[in-house]
């Protein structure tokens, strides 16, 4: 079980975990439960027996509404309608709060935060809220994370019209410093003592607590001159003043999340409270969807989830030996109540004529995208925040989104971008490096709730492991400018994203991005006009060079005879440069590379320092990779065409012309592995280039093998890789039938991001008619620096 899972995570509380694992199902299942829990710190009292309920003795009624997210009305905006009634409004709970006298309504948090019509009234007509609130009959209402998620000026508008209408916003644990002063002053904080609200006869103290883990969650600016205090000592203090006020009941409602995680943090905060210091009710706000009704393993407090937009029934009872019996009921369906219709009335047409015409740039073509759903809208979103910042990856939690949304009709409105996104939240951006991207995608490998736009991968921590960034082959040294919401910034959805990466705000918000897009007028579906990244040229750059010195120093006045005396002085200094320039996209590709090999050594026989290596070799290729990109199997070829320079940098003693060589060819290019290629070529080979006099020009045929780096060995930044190249080239066949072998062999351990130590051995052998095989055979061991850079063509 997922909740079991959950829940157990709390080794304090593990005796509290197992009782609320075997009872929320059944009780959840049950729709009704009983039990009892003592009026004073008792030893655990037995259960009553569910069928005797003649000895009870009624002491309070609570009707609480939870999960709601705003939702108190749905925008139709056409055929004469403008606003329908949702869930929550056809809910019998208004018809149980017919005698106001002996119920109290609350709710647990978030009744008006998030959705749009919500949104939109309180921030044009936020009296509308508070008059179908107090229409409502509720009394107070808790101030939950959603609240804190909205913006400040919508917060305050809307609590200052519920107070004026006599609906109290409890935030027990909230406090402010004098810059948020005006939104405690809203609000009924612990600062304002003990809200006591009576039910018939019965004194009932009402607290309502956030977890402060929330704030990370919110963002700075949300949060700034507020604070959370801790939730368990919250708790302890304010029951404690509850019982001084003479409460009969004292009922705490807390945010903590959402689901099993936020009924495992209430039962673990109850664990840690002294038997006289536990309320005897909770209210476990999020945690609808999973619970009903459940008992840690102390007994005391009962736990109770009003079920996701919708209400829960409890009733407080007492038996013959003074000890209460709680009995929890789900809400069901029932006729909208006229506050409801009222208010519907009273906004529907004003936020029909503000956001429910068709956008500019909203027309939806199911034959580009299929149909407009809540999964098309994620796509969407994320494809418009890729695009919003020039991203590479946009990564987005489908929960985001409205799962239940569906577009009504052909075309977008400003409505259906403000119901179907649930939160407005900041866009942030990273650039991380690729092994940020390969340890994601291995953590997100179906993306259920996550939606990693840009992102492939099959065959994950397999052999054949392959990840591929907007069609491209995941590049592990090349840096990748990533997008997302604050809130997973910020950990959000179980840390899928991950701390390790610092993220940047951008001016840009969730909603606006969206809203900016499809406000660009246009007859083409919004979807299309969204270019796809593997379409766009993307270069990359790449550089290394390894260093090489060797020397020895050796005097000997004393002419001993020793070994390392006899030793002659040298001294020996050595370049390699290696450079690339790549252009990639779908259909075509483009690769430069240049590889430059320079040593000076210097001995006792020598006057000065002598010229070593001296070697330069260019190769330049264009790919047609159109077959591939319709069709990408084994047997698929691309097509090549290739360039091949070989010259010195400087002439050698005995020739006064640079050595200059060239060849250009055509042919297959196969990819036998994510790191293997091989190519079939044929064309010219051009001797002697430099030379008129000497100049011939072959014709001949190839085969090239190539190992991309190929990752041996791992641990964090270090990494041990091989990379291949081996090229044949017959030339003059039949004549001077010249065998040219040439390749380079090299190991590299990376030590960091930009350094590493390098083995390198570059080859080079030639056979021509009937003379024997010549080869040189060049060893480098060198410290590398390198570099990896991208940019992507907008």
């Amino acid at each position: 079980m997922r909740l079991c899972a959950t829940l157990c995570y709390a080794g304090r509380v593990l005796r509290s975990c197992l009782v609320f694992t075997l009872l929320s199902p059944l009780l959840v299942a049950s729709g009704s439960v009983h039990a009892q829990a003592p009026s004073d710190p008792a030893p655990t009292p037995e259960l009553t027996e569910v069928g005797r309920t003649g000895s009870l003795v009624p002491v309070a009624r609570l009707l609480a509404t939870g999960g709601v997210g705003g939702e108190i009305a749905d925008p139709v905006c056409r055929d004469g309608q403008t606003l329908a009634p949702t869930d929550i409004a056809r809910n019998d709970v208004w018809r149980r709060h017919s005698d106001r006298t002996e119920t109290l309504l609350v709710d647990t948090g978030g009744f008006l935060s998030r959705h749009g019509v919500a949104r939109f009234a309180a921030r044009r007509d936020p009296a509308a809220l508070g008059e179908l609130m107090r229409g409502l009959g509720f009394r107070a209402m808790a101030f939950s994370e959603a609240d804190l998620g909205d913006t400040r000026a919508l917060v305050l508008d809307r609590v200052r019209a519920l107070r004026e209408a006599g609906v109290r916003t409890l935030a027990t644990n909230l406090r402010c410093d004098a810059s948020a002063r005006a939104l405690c002053d809203a609000l009924v904080t612990g600062d304002d003592g003990v809200p006591i609200t009576r039910i018939a006869d019965q004194a009932v103290a009402l607290l309502a607590y956030v977890d402060p883990t929330a704030s990370a969650r919110v963002g700075p600016d949300r949060m700034d001159g507020l604070r959370l205090e801790p939730l368990t000592a919250a708790v302890r203090n304010g029951v404690r003043a509850a019982r001084a006020r003479g409460a009969d009941l004292v009922v705490v409602m807390i945010d903590s999340g959402y689901g099993a995680e936020a009924a495992a943090r209430v039962v673990s905060t109850m664990a840690e409270l002294e038997a006289a210091d536990k309320p005897d009710l909770v209210f476990a706000a999020g945690a609808g969807a999973e619970l009903l009704f459940a008992r840690p393993a102390s007994f005391r407090p009962a736990v109770v989830a009003a079920p996701t937009r919708s209400a829960v029934d409890v009733r407080v009872r007492r038996n013959e030996a003074g000890r209460l019996d709680i009995l929890a009921q789900p809400a069901e369906a029932g006729e909208v109540p006229s506050p409801f219709l009222r208010f519907m009335e009273r906004i529907g047409a004003r936020y029909c004529e503000e956001l429910g015409a068709d956008l500019a740039g909203g027309r939806i073509d199911p034959d580009v995208g299929g149909e407009m759903d809540a999964r098309a809208m994620v796509d969407l979103t994320a494809g418009v925040m890729r695009d919003a910042v020039a991203a590479d990856v946009a990564l987005l939690n489908v929960h985001a989104i409205d799962e239940r949304w569906r577009l009504r009709g052909s075309h977008l409105s400003a409505s259906d971008v403000n119901i179907a996104i649930q939160y407005d939240e900041p866009l942030m951006v990273a650039d991380v490096p690729g092994t940020w991207i390969r340890n994601f995608a291995r953590s997100n490998p179906e993306g259920r709730d996550l939606r990693a736009l840009g992102v492939e991968i099959t065959n994950p921590f397999a052999a054949n492991e392959k990840i591929k960034v907007n069609g491209r082959l995941l590049d592990t040294d090349a840096i990748y400018r990533v997008v997302t919401i604050r809130f997973l910034a910020a950990g959000g959805d179980h840390g899928l994203i991950g701390q390790d990466a610092e993220w940047d705000t951008t001016e840009h918000t969730l909603r606006r991005v969206v809203l900016d897009h499809l406000e660009v007028e246009r007859d083409a579906d919004p979807r299309s006009a969204l270019v796809d990244p593997w379409d766009r040229l993307e270069w990359t750059f790449r550089v290394g060079a390894d260093l090489t010195f060797a020397g020895s120093a050796v005097r000997d006045p004393g002419g001993y005879q020793e070994g390392p005396l006899q030793n002659a002085n040298q001294t020996q200094f050595g370049l390699n440069l290696n450079l690339a320039l790549n252009a990639l996209s779908r259909q075509a590709a483009w690769e430069n590379t240049l590889t430059s090999t320079y040593t000076l050594a210097a001995t006792a026989e020598t006057d000065g320092f002598d010229e070593g290596a001296d070697q330069v070799l260019y190769r330049t290729n264009g790919q047609y990779r159109g077959f591939r990109a319709r069709r990408d199997e084994l047997y698929v070829p691309d097509l090549v065409l290739e360039g091949l320079l070989r010259t010195e940098l400087t002439p050698q003693a005995e020739r006064d012309d640079h050595f200059l060589n060239l060849r250009f060819t055509a042919g297959l290019q196969w990819r036998l592995h994510l790191k293997v290629k091989t190519k079939l070529l044929a064309g010219v080979e051009v001797l002697d280039a430099a030379d008129a006099a000497l100049r011939q020009v072959l014709p001949g045929v190839g085969a090239q093998l190539l190992i991309d780096p190929w990752l041996l060995m791992r641990e964090g930044l270090r990494k041990l890789t091989l990379g291949l190249t081996f090229d044949y080239f017959l030339s003059g066949p039949g004549g001077r039938n010249r065998h040219l072998v040439q390749g380079t062999f090299d190991l590299d351990l990376r030590l960091g991001r930009y350094v590493g130590l390098v083995a390198n051995v570059t080859m080079y052998g030639l056979a021509e008619r009937e003379m024997p095989f010549s080869f040189a055979l060049q060893t480098t061991l060198a410290f590398r620096m390198s570099f990896v850079g991208r940019h992507v063509m907008r």
